[in-house]
């Protein structure tokens, strides 16, 4: 069957208001009439009252009244050979002595790469100069200068004005957003400490702002799912289990384990359990000893080392095929500041004896089979949800968006998330 024709029918079935899923794809592509196989899923759609957002195999046998037996089967994850690269370990970069030194050549390094960023990305922000360039030019000329800085620090004025103070490597002013200004709602989310493009005119001795960009969410290359190289398998991501508390949902995660194991669940269940080849978990494992005040009242277990015990037996009961990538949170034993190497062995031996773990600092960067995950704790949400209004506790995900805006994990210095 040629592509064209393949993405004839996909087309076709596109038409119809539903997407189709890869194995969807694979199914219909393996049949004896790809028309005449097409022409009935449209025939049943058309008749659907309520039509499914995606098509998957199994709707399709449905649909056509095909028995289950005759779909194809997705891999079995054990027959899959695992593929890990491991990209970026925070273990293996933290050598600061927490002196001036590394504080200003952090801030050097921020402002580089995400200069760099800005300038490879964004097609407006060409012809970017610094800050000491705009002042000499401004004196002769009165044109509109483009710049890249860091926030220093923001304010709001008495009159609603944003005033920052802006800097880079070479000098440093003062920038103010007029509030009646079609971006004040852009500049009330500016953070301090966040590299951005500024464009707008220096008018005695003061910058004013008449447009503001961020790095923005990073574009990424999709890894094709259609890949006939691709397995059909599963990466499971979770987090904060508080194994030591009384909070610890106990009775959640044994259905968890029982889940993974294939257990429980409808066939359908059961056969999302088969494809399962990692499990990610993003920190928090243990609730940790003395993390806030009056916290030994919520505890079960007192003890740290007995904690990682209790979550080392649990994790034991994991498939021995799904490797387990693990990162510290800040309830766990690893240093508070960002970034955290792996939890220490010292506290939790156990877990490091598990034949199918992988213990990695937070953040970390991997790829599996080609697609490549970061994985953070996230405990730099806490600022931004404190700091960027619209964004709020119980929708994360938008605080995430608001990280990757940025390009950093913890953009605000000296605020909640220690930095070092």
């Amino acid at each position: 069957m040629t592509t064209n024709e393949i993405r004839k029918f996909i087309a076709r079935i596109l038409c119809e208001g539903v997407q189709l899923s890869p194995d969807a794809i694979e199914f219909i592509v393996q049949s004896n009439n790809i028309d005449q196989i097409t022409n009935q899923i449209i025939g049943k759609l058309r008749k659907l009252t309520r039509k499914p957002l995606i098509l998957t195999s199994e709707t399709i046998a449905e649909l056509l009244h095909i028995k289950r037996e005759t779909v194809k089967l997705r891999i079995d994850a054990k027959e899959v050979k695992e593929d890990i690269e491991i990209v970026f370990n925070a273990s293996d970069v933290i050598n600061s002595e927490g002196n001036i030194d590394d504080f200003i050549s952090h801030f050097i390094s921020r402002f580089k790469k995400i200069r760099r960023i800005i300038l490879r990305e964004r097609f407006d922000a060409r012809g970017t100069i610094t800050i000491r360039e705009a002042k000499r030019i401004i004196k002769k000329y009165n044109d509109k200068v483009k710049l890249i800085c860091i926030i220093s620090s923001k304010k709001k004025a008495d009159n609603g004005n944003i005033i920052f103070e802006i800097e880079d490597l070479t000098d440093s002013i003062r920038a103010i957003v007029p509030f009646k200004s079609n971006i004040i709602d852009k500049a009330e989310k500016i953070v301090k400490d966040e590299v951005v493009f500024l464009e707008g005119r220096i008018i005695n001795d003061t910058f004013l702002v008449n447009e503001i960009s961020q790095p923005e969410v990073p574009r990424i290359n999709r890894h094709s799912y259609e890949s006939e190289n691709f397995p059909d398998i599963y990466a499971v991501l979770i987090s904060d289990l508080h194994v030591g508390s009384k909070y610890f949902m106990r009775s959640t995660f044994n259905r968890f384990l029982l889940w993974i194991n294939g257990k429980i669940g409808d066939e359908k269940i059961r056969k999302i359990a088969r494809r399962v080849k990692y499990l990610i978990i993003a920190g928090d494992l243990i609730d940790g000893i003395g993390i806030y005040p009056n916290q030994e009242k919520e505890l079960l277990v007192k003890n740290i080392k007995k904690q990682y015990e209790i979550v080392a037996r649990y994790l034991s009961q994991i498939p021995k095929h799904i490797k387990i990538i693990v990162i510290p949170g800040n309830h766990d034993a690893t240093r508070r500041a960002l970034p955290s190497p792996a939890i220490f062995k010292e506290y939790a031996e156990p877990l490091y004896k598990l034949p199918n773990i992988i213990m990695l600092g937070d953040p970390a960067y991997i790829r599996l089979h080609g697609m490549l995950f970061l994985i953070t704790h996230g405990r730099s949400l806490d600022d931004i949800l404190a700091t960027v209004p619209g964004t709020h506790y119980d929708r994360p995900a938008e605080a995430m968006i608001e990280l990757l805006r940025r390009r950093h994990l913890a953009p605000i210095y000296g605020a909640r998330t220690p930095i070092a």
